[in-house]
């Protein structure tokens, strides 16, 4: 028995209106967006950023440490350093805690091993902390 449909099947062919010419700046913008999201997509996970909380407990006792005021840490960005060039070495090199502070517009960071030892810290910027070295 033959297939019968219930009605006539039609196609129809759109044929997309033409689009005006984008600006110069447009075009620019746009090639720009696309390389920087192909950079992105290219760079190994190693060069990517990688926050982490590894060692967060430490950088807060070595924060209560130091000679700040109430309320002076604005934020705090820890990072992981990873290795991607060592195949047999550690996954993990170590650890640097970028700290904002409210008073200066710099860091204090604290650079610590993949075990979170603390090996140093130091301010960059205008800030400065007593007793700590500055860069």
């Amino acid at each position: 028995m033959p297939l019968r449909l219930p009605m006539p099947l039609r196609l129809s062919l759109r044929v997309p209106s033409a689009r005006p010419a984008l600006s110069a700046p447009a075009l620019l913008t746009r090639a720009l967006f696309a390389g920087a999201l192909l950079g992105a997509a290219l760079l190994p996970a190693g060069l990517q950023a990688a926050d982490t909380q590894r060692c967060a407990d430490k950088v807060d006792a070595h924060l209560a440490s130091l000679p700040l005021k109430p309320g002076e840490v604005k934020s705090i960005r820890i990072i992981e350093q990873v290795n991607i060039a060592d195949d047999f070495g550690p996954a993990i090199l170590g650890v640097d805690a970028w700290v904002r502070l409210n008073s200066c517009t710099g860091w204090l960071v604290v650079n610590m091993t993949a075990k979170c030892y603390i090996r140093q810290s130091y301010t960059r910027g205008d800030c400065r902390i007593e007793g700590l070295p500055s860069y």
